[in-house]
């Protein structure tokens, strides 16, 4: 890719909703209020993450990257004492020659895992991929095996999170038909502690954090980020996981967010929604919190106890973007834009899912990846650059 711009961004946080902003060049100030301390964030480039993901033999591009701590623990160099599993959607297996084409045999599924040791950092040579079938005959490695589950249904991964060393998959069970693809329910997969891919024994469960189109609403759904307050080591522990998700409608996502008690994870009844007063039972009661975002984001506590969003603006807009808030359900601030992705030469190409990792980040910083992918599918034979995460960082100063 060409190379990205650099900008540098000061913001003022506070309940205030006024805003002022003001562009010189390449400096974009945005102050919000004048009553808290001034952060200032540079979004530059962090290729030493962009080469974990740039592979010429079997995993060789995917959709949808999410990172789970193994340990739970999400704060800043988590990583230095937590090995990682990350999940992704649509994949490409196959090889690469070294042109950039990829090799006839090459497939797409639907899903799979990569692993990367505690300790070691953006280090290509450390990581390792999985898909849930044999060496010669690549399948996904999760694929939706419940009572209301159709033949032809697939998995979209969505966050994950480890507790007590059960990993905790969210995902959306999808189908083709309506085209190009439609959502048919949330499921939870839970991988017990100590199973190994391609995990026989995990777990498969519907639950009640989907609903269909009601009236002007759109579908409502839970797991495009997860925020863990209950982890002991948090910034401000209270005990919760925050779920978000999104009303789907049209052309804004809209985001909505639920909470459980982290020890009652896996008791569905145990969830609740903010409802825009209360947290309360019912998906159907959600209430939209914060709009023109996207499926996938993230929401991460920074150390002075504010949380920040990240988010690709307006889902293919291109451009990464943040909003600030002092509690979990908000009230968010206005969105402001931290950095654009530079158009790429040789095709089109559109950006999207941009959100932040925590425990890969240091202590000074987000790490926030961004899915890359071509108008024309078959523009990733002729070049495997495209389909694979690109990283920034956004230094907290």
């Amino acid at each position: 890719m060409s190379k990205y711009w650099r900008v540098i961004i000061t913001i003022m946080v506070s309940k205030t909703i006024t805003t002022r902003l003001v562009t010189v060049s390449a400096l974009l100030v945005v102050v919000i209020s004048p009553f808290l301390q001034a952060q200032t964030v540079i979004a530059e480039r962090a290729r030493d993450w962009d080469a974990v993901f740039d592979r010429t033999s079997g995993w060789t591009g995917a959709d949808g990257i999410y990172s789970i701590p193994l340990t739970g623990k999400e704060l800043p160099n988590s990583w230095k004492h937590s090995p990682t599993l990350f999940v992704f959607s649509d994949t490409f297996w196959g090889e690469v020659d070294s042109a950039g084409n990829r090799l006839p045999g090459t497939i797409m599924i639907n899903n799979t895992v990569g692993y990367l040791p505690a300790r070691v950092g953006p280090d290509p040579d450390a990581a390792s991929f999985f898909h849930g079938g044999t060496s010669t005959t690549p399948v996904a490695s999760f694929i939706p095996d419940t009572p209301s589950a159709a033949a032809d249904e697939f998995y979209w991964l969505k966050d994950g999170i480890c507790i007590d060393g059960r990993i905790h998959i969210i995902g959306a069970r999808m189908r083709k038909d309506p085209a190009p693809f439609y959502r048919y329910g949330i499921n939870l997969i839970t991988i017990p502690a100590g199973d190994l891919p391609p995990f026989p024994n995990l777990i498969q469960r519907e639950t009640p954090f989907w609903s269909d189109s009601i009236g002007s609403r759109g579908q409502l759904l839970l797991g495009g980020a997860i925020l863990d307050l209950g982890a002991p080591d948090a910034i401000q522990p209270d005990g919760f996981v925050y779920i978000y998700g999104i009303q789907e409608d049209f052309l804004n996502k809209k985001v909505i967010v639920g909470r459980v008690p982290r020890g009652s994870f896996e008791d569905f009844n145990s969830w609740n929604i903010w409802d825009g007063t209360d947290w309360v039972a019912g998906i159907e009661n959600a209430a939209v919190i914060t709009d023109r975002t996207s499926t996938e984001m993230s929401v991460t506590q920074l150390p002075n106890g504010n949380f920040i969003m990240v988010f690709m603006r307006d889902t293919l807009s291109g451009v990464v973007a943040i909003r600030i808030a002092p509690r979990p359900e908000g009230p968010w601030s206005g969105f402001q834009e931290v950095f654009t992705v530079p158009n790429v030469p040789g095709g089109t190409f559109v950006t999207y899912h941009a959100k932040a990792h925590p425990h890969l980040s240091e202590a000074d910083s987000l790490l926030v990846s961004i899915n890359v992918n071509a108008v024309d599918f078959w523009a990733h034979f002729s070049n495997a650059d495209i389909y694979r995460p690109r990283f920034i960082r956004l230094r907290l100063q």
